[in-house]
């Protein structure tokens, strides 16, 4: 009877332990990827697919171009703060042409900040839009202790379009992501909010499960199972959502506005097949450009003239009707 009940301590010492150590685990990976002061955005892998060093010159010398453009536009924005709910206060800037209908929503990237979307809301001001370029949570200057990889992303921006029409009840909203702001997009496409009117996504992800576990795979060479599995359990816990349910995929067959895929044809974070098989489930009226020389985040750099033909040609051919120039 006492050797029965010292394997049963034993037992149950090392669940205890097991259990110990699989939260830690999955603790130190939420913390890693889902908290804004955490180093994540720090990243140094070798690099699968490459820009040559020829068409890296030439993104610099645009993305300066390009920075340059976006440094004039910000000087005179305006400044808005919402509560997205009880205790997360989200932030944004935006300028507005008068008696103009056309908007458009511009959602910048993981551990970014909507500093970097400006030279987009230049070129969409020029072109006759209302520009709305907010700060997602916990990055910039708005609040939230957890990041929402788009997911929770969704639903503030659903928040930004109630204030759009608030303002103006004849808007026409487009979103135009990129890379976490590309998936926030997809995964706002499948709300269907009734004004947007259509979508711009780049080099967003398939689901937050299948971007992780492909930086767990590259940063730390460590398989999905368990540590993702733990850590998406943690994730739940303390951020309020699963990596899995977080699916641009599934979200995408949902949509029924046009929306254009956009992909840098060398892009080492996100892998340049997620864009096809986001492509794929779409069903809505889309199409797609991929910029084979680009890396991440890197197509509208690599030619600007280029890209942005493409997205104002789908959008007057698709989503517009009473074009602006």
């Amino acid at each position: 009877m006492k050797l029965l009940k010292n394997k049963w301590l034993l037992l149950f010492i090392v669940l205890s332990i097991l259990l110990s150590v699989s939260f830690g685990i999955g603790n130190y990976f939420v913390n890693y990827a889902l908290s804004p002061t955490s180093d994540s955005d720090q990243r140094n892998v070798e690099d699968t697919v490459k820009a040559s060093d020829k068409d890296q010159t030439i993104i610099a010398s645009n993305k300066s171009q390009e920075n340059q453009k976006g440094e004039l536009f910000q000087k005179n924005l305006n400044t808005m703060n919402i509560g997205v709910n009880t205790d997360v206060i989200v932030e944004a800037k935006y300028k507005e042409h008068k008696n103009q209908h056309n908007w458009v929503i511009l959602v910048h990237g993981y551990k970014s900040s909507n500093k970097n979307m400006m030279s987009y809301g230049a070129e969409y001001y020029q072109r006759g839009y209302n520009v709305l370029l907010p700060d997602n949570r916990a990055h910039g200057d708005s609040g939230g202790d957890y990041i929402g990889m788009g997911w929770l992303d969704k639903d503030d921006i659903l928040c930004w379009i109630d204030w759009i029409v608030e303002k103006d009840k004849d808007a026409k909203i487009i979103v135009h992501g990129v890379s976490m702001g590309g998936a926030t997009t997809m995964m706002l496409s499948g709300e269907n909010s009734h004004y947007v009117v259509g979508y711009i996504e780049d080099c967003g992800y398939t689901s937050v499960w299948d971007i992780f576990a492909s930086e767990l795979d590259k940063r730390f060479s460590l398989p999905t199972f368990p540590v993702l599995d733990i850590s998406n359990v943690v994730a739940q816990m303390r951020a309020g959502y699963s990596f899995k349910e977080a699916s641009s995929i599934e979200q995408v067959k949902k949509c029924q506005k046009p929306m254009l895929f956009i992909h840098g044809g060398k892009d080492d974070f996100v892998p340049t097949s997620m864009v096809y098989e986001v492509y794929k489930a779409a069903t809505c009226v889309k199409d797609m450009y991929i910029v084979e020389q680009a890396g991440h985040a890197e197509a509208k750099d690599y030619n600007p003239k280029a890209y942005w033909n493409k997205v104002f040609d789908f959008i007057n051919k698709n989503i517009l009707k009473d074009k602006v120039s």
